[in-house]
């Protein structure tokens, strides 16, 4: 009591002129658990804070990450003490209230409120945002949110203040939102004057484009920004500790230091009245070994500070020359394909400007696409090569059919809701669910509707088809299995977590895992469980984001802790297993009594004899791999990289045969590959093919499709 007694007579004196004063909270990830020390009770503790304020704040403004896992019991309990607020609150999700939510996006907005929205309170219009990659942590800002922001501004026209808040920070050397230059391109005629963010857990402040840009620590952590708005300026104060609490590992709660003094000091001060931006001009070229940026003067003063990065280099000083500034960036080394040169100015006063350009450095030699197309929505599922023809699935809710010679679009089918299932192509349809309440059948070739059929909630989850009958997962906890010919539902299994991944089948069973922890066998006519296998020691950890493969009587899965099991098919048994020690989200490939499979989060890759469980071969990326999974082509295997890189393996020796950069957007989709080309996309919905031997025509004559499509090819033993 003494401590909230001494903040609010420091706040009292700061707030007293304010027209008005709003809060800035970040990052509570309140737990379902209600005890001493919990986050619940540390969140709650600062509401009660922030309710007795005075004056009285007008709102609360959360930038994300309300609860931990996305559960419904940690909703419930956000709600639970949410009241003691007494204020109006207005809140942008964050990966934690989506990664792993049982609803997936929808979750939060049954727990907390609407994904994107804006308001105006007096002579401000503030803006929250959707930053968030559903079923990941990454960022990335969904061609609907962009179109619906752009209609929001021009009803507010270029002159009235705009404040801005989402979870994922924009404008840092490291990249969170793949596609921040969009956003920066759909303000940049208004009056932006200040930026919120969370999800760094740190107290920031820096620039972007002229404007600043906050970050607050968990607000269990003690963390949060006091807002002042007058008719003229924006005031910032921070609540702070001098020490705030950590989280050591996932599910553990935190712990407030015992007597931590209190801070609120001053942060900075902003102008409400439209800035100008200094007029300039920037681009980039690649020359050989060599990528050059130049920047005319234009509007920046002389003692501008410039730079240059490529990707995410660090920042090197461009030299001044007559007229502007000149840099050069040695590209000896740098992969063949798009990439990212980012050129800052820094004003005297603080204030910092970006340009982005992009560049194809193209060696001499060197991979590059044979065609491209583009998608205009973000690819996070597995592509599939399959008959004579790619399928595609997009976060749009679009299902693409495209000729594998020159990207050209067959058809196109537009279901009600994004698209994260792997399309499956059996019995002449593709099987496939949306995050509209739907599963569908449409006909491979012409891509007409055969049926739909409705779900208790979105489907992620991936099919396969066994038997005439086709098994899905909802997000409602069941597991479903419909008639292929007709959609009608014959059975429904129960499951006790959100199933994501796709379901396997070697024709006489079907196999998946999910959140609950549990690895299943089922009988397709019935969904009678045959087996169970738990994986993983917390709920983090479950066999749910890695599709399980078959081959060699076993099936294969990783769990999310990195080990990588082998099971026999008939019993579950696990007859061998692999601890990889990080993290095991991307899924393994069977092929010729290999698996192939990256485990961790640094990009390594391994093949595993599929009978013995002896390790063959262990490369790397040196890139981050997180969903991203191998398909087989023409002798190699490949596989992509959340910064856009796709890589090229030797099947039989591991051998790096060659990788190319997609460019901006965050790859999580999986490649699908035949003996010419291998086809990849990305957040960015660039689809493009690549020869799978650059420079070679041993790939020569008949393609033949190698990729899984549900319904598991099974090799028999040598």
């Amino acid at each position: 009591m003494r401590r909230t007694a001494m903040i609010l007579t420091m706040l009292l004196a700061v707030t007293a002129r304010a027209d008005f004063v709003f809060i800035h909270t970040t990052d509570t990830h309140v737990t379902a658990a209600d005890k001493e020390g919990s986050n619940a009770q540390m969140v709650a503790a600062m509401y009660r804070e922030i309710a007795a304020l005075r004056p009285r704040p007008a709102f609360v403004l959360n930038t994300g990450d309300f609860v931990e896992a996305g559960t419904p019991p940690e909703y419930a309990m956000h709600a639970k003490i949410l009241p003691l607020l007494g204020l109006p609150h207005y809140g942008a999700p964050g990966n934690h209230d989506v990664r792993w939510n049982p609803l997936g996006k929808e979750g939060f907005e049954k727990g907390v409120g609407p994904l994107f929205q804006s308001w105006d309170h007096q002579n401000v219009h503030f803006v929250t945002l959707d930053s968030t990659v559903l079923l990941q942590h990454w960022g990335h800002f969904d061609q609907h949110v962009l179109d619906w922001l752009r209609a929001d501004l021009e009803k507010v026209g270029s002159e009235k203040p705009i404040v801005i808040g989402f979870h994922h920070p924009i404008g840092r050397e490291s990249v969170q939102v793949d596609n921040e230059q969009a956003l920066l391109d759909v303000v940049a005629p208004y009056n932006v004057r200040l930026w919120l963010t969370g999800h760094g857990h740190g107290d920031l402040l820096w620039n972007i484009n002229g404007a600043p840009a906050l970050m607050a620590k968990g607000l269990y952590q003690g963390s949060y920004h006091i807002i002042e708005v007058t008719r003229d300026e924006l005031r910032v104060k921070r609540r702070s500790l001098a020490k705030a609490p950590t989280k050591q590992e996932p599910g553990v709660e935190a712990a407030l230091p015992e007597a931590t003094p209190v801070r609120v000091s001053d942060v900075i001060v902003v102008p409400l009245a439209k800035q100008s931006s200094p007029t300039w001009l920037a681009r980039a070229t690649p020359d050989g070994d060599t990528i050059s940026a130049e920047v005319a003067r234009g509007d920046l003063p002389p003692d501008a500070t410039v730079t240059m990065a490529v990707n995410s280099s660090k920042p090197a000083p461009m030299q001044g020359i007559a007229d502007g500034w000149l840099g050069r960036y040695d590209a000896k080394g740098l992969l063949p394909g798009r990439h990212r040169v980012s050129v800052h100015a820094t004003l005297a006063d603080g204030r910092s400007y970006r340009k982005v350009c992009l560049i194809d450095h193209q060696p001499a030699g060197a991979i590059k696409p044979l065609w491209e197309t583009d998608l205009r929505a973000a690819v996070q599922s597995r592509l599939v090569r399959s008959g004579d023809w790619l399928y595609v699935t997009t976060m749009g809710g679009h299902v693409y059919c495209i000729n594998p010679a020159d990207g050209g679009v067959k058809w196109r089918f537009d279901a009600g809701g994004a698209v994260f299932s792997n399309p499956c192509i059996a019995d002449g349809a593709v099987f496939f669910g949306s995050s509209d309440h739907h599963a569908y059948a449409v006909d491979s070739t012409t891509g007409k509707p055969r049926w739909k059929i409705r779900t208790g909630g979105g489907v992620f989850s991936g099919a396969a088809v066994a038997q005439g009958i086709v098994c899905i997962a909802s997000v409602d906890m069941k597991i479903y299995g419909l008639d292929a010919a007709t959609g009608a539902i014959r059975w429904t299994a129960p499951c006790q977590g959100m199933i994501q991944s796709q379901v396997a089948t070697d024709g006489k069973r079907f196999f998946l895992g999910g959140w609950d922890n549990q690895f299943r066998c089922l009988d397709p006519l019935t969904g009678r469980e045959i087996w169970a296998n738990k994986f993983g020691k917390l709920f983090y950890y479950a066999p749910a984001i890695a599709s399980p493969a078959i081959g060699f009587d076993k099936v294969f899965v990783t769990s999310n802790d990195g080990v990588f099991h082998a099971q026999n098919i008939e019993t579950g048994k696990v007859e061998w297993e692999f601890d990889g020690k990080k993290v095991g989200y991307s899924s393994p490939l069977f092929r010729d009594g290999r698996v192939y499979v990256a485990i961790g989060d640094e990009g390594r890759v391994f093949c595993f004899d599929a009978e013995t469980g002896k390790q063959l071969w262990v490369n790397t990326t040196d890139s981050v791999i997180y969903d991203s999974s191998f398909a087989f082509g023409g002798g190699n295997v490949f596989i992509g990289s959340v910064n856009g890189t796709i890589s090229a393996f030797g099947a039989s020796d591991g051998r790096l045969q060659w990788q190319y950069a997609l460019g901006p957007g965050h790859l999580l989709a999986s490649p699908a590959a035949d003996n010419q080309r291998v086809y990849i996309s990305s957040m960015s919905g660039r689809l493009i093919a690549l020869p799978t031997f650059p420079g070679s025509n041993r790939a020569a004559g008949s393609i033949q499709a190698d990729n899984l499509t549900g319904s598991s090819r099974l090799a028999g033993r040598r």
